[in-house]
């Protein structure tokens, strides 16, 4: 029996530069399409406004919904919120397991769906790499199903 491994998360700068860098490529869109009219500027604001509360949960970690250590076992992955609560649940197929990316998709016990980006940066490195092959090792198929 595998016991349970788990490791903090720490706030993503490289998460922070991708929602800078998404941020100006909008911004830049809008400015390309309406000019330098009143309606680029409202755009770019409510896309900083967007940006900013995507950054302020999952790059940052300080929304209380924010996911701040995770944790699993064969059976589950819990994800444990800055508020205290617990998400626990099983990873779904279109979880993406990449070296400097990882997007965890959940199926909540309580029936929901969750998701949570993680960079390289988001945490302990070896931890990070059981996860990623964890997360392949989980979404493989039985060799009789995939025969079909």
């Amino acid at each position: 029996m595998l016991s349970r491994a788990k490791f903090q998360l720490k706030p993503s700068a490289q998460l922070t530069r991708v929602g800078v860098l998404v941020w100006g490529l909008v911004s830049a869109c809008a400015y390309s399409i309406a000019g330098g009219s009143w309606l680029t500027l409202s755009y770019a604001l409510l896309a900083a406004f967007v940006v900013g509360f995507w950054l302020w949960r999952y790059a940052w970690l300080k929304d209380p919904t924010s996911v701040v250590a995770v944790s699993w076992t064969p059976e589950e992955l819990c994800c444990y919120l800055a508020n205290g609560e617990q998400v626990s649940g099983t990873i779904l197929p279109k979880s993406a397991f990449n070296p400097q990316f990882i997007t965890l998709h959940l199926s909540t016990i309580e029936g929901g769906k969750f998701w949570w980006p993680l960079m390289a940066d988001s945490g302990p490195a070896d931890g990070l790499r059981k996860l990623r092959v964890f997360g392949r090792w989980h979404q493989q198929e039985p060799p009789s199903a995939s025969r079909s």
